[in-house]
């Protein structure tokens, strides 16, 4: 009977403590004051910004959205049929309006959005 159960309670207790690391990670990341340098994927789009050869304004602004810190990131500020995508802190797409077809996953986000910060722009 214990060796049966052993299996179980060592994957149990496994997913809990990734869980709750997976978590402690995300909370130190989104609060803190120089995103662009504590999260990864968000420094990546930074850099390709910065060495890109388009003479196109670029933008990356931090909001609270839905009680969470998100990123909009525009990569051709003030252009017709432009793309624009916000992004948790994770990385994660969260919606995105714009675009030839005139999309727009988030209809809310300019009345919910607050906070507004610009943390890049060229």
């Amino acid at each position: 009977m214990y060796l049966k159960k052993t299996p179980l309670i060592l994957f149990s207790s496994l997913v809990l403590i990734s869980c709750v690391n997976n978590l402690e990670t995300q909370a130190i990341s989104c609060s803190s004051n120089a995103p662009l340098n504590e999260l990864a994927w968000l420094h990546n789009i930074k850099i390709s910004f910065e060495q890109s050869t388009d003479a196109a304004k670029k933008q990356i602004i931090q909001y609270r959205y839905k009680n969470e810190t998100v990123f909009l990131i525009d990569p051709c500020f003030n252009c017709p049929d432009n793309l624009i995508t916000v992004y948790s802190c994770s990385g994660e797409k969260i919606c995105e309006f714009g675009g030839i077809a005139g999309i727009n996953t988030c209809p809310d986000f300019h009345e919910k959005a607050t906070n507004k910060t610009i943390i890049w722009e060229n």
